[in-house]
């Protein structure tokens, strides 16, 4: 018994408690992170690089039911995808211009807007 509550607390300690946002240091880390997590099927993580307050959420949650309603060679499609970074531009010292694509579509450039918030840099537009 007491080698049994012993065990029980030594799994509790060592269990971490998940944070609730991503902070990136860089524009560079929360662009990367947060196409990887839609890519992986992650939205969960991906909705943490976004702003409390942002629309891109509800556009997040349309991009997880097109996710969700691939089949399965379509989702291994995703996750086995490879980010192709085209261009970083510095607009201001806090923000950045994020151009990139996928290697499932490397002719379609898409952007990403990140700004340097409080809580680090987040993702404000699509």
């Amino acid at each position: 018994m007491k080698y049994g509550f012993l065990l029980l607390l030594w799994f509790a300690a060592c269990n971490e408690p998940k944070k609730d946002a991503a902070v990136s240091a860089s524009a560079l880390d929360a662009g990367r992170g947060y196409l990887q997590a839609c890519l992986q099927g992650d939205f969960t993580t991906a909705a943490s690089y976004l702003p409390a307050d942002s629309n891109l959420k509800h556009q997040l949650m349309l991009q997880e039911m097109d996710y969700r309603t691939l089949d399965r060679e379509g989702r291994q499609m995703k996750r086995t995808a490879s980010l192709q970074i085209h261009a970083i531009n510095d607009l201001s010292s806090e923000r950045v211009q994020f151009i990139y694509s996928f290697s499932f579509s490397p002719q379609i450039k898409d952007t990403l807007l990140i700004e340097k918030k409080s809580a680090g840099w987040l993702i404000v537009s699509q």
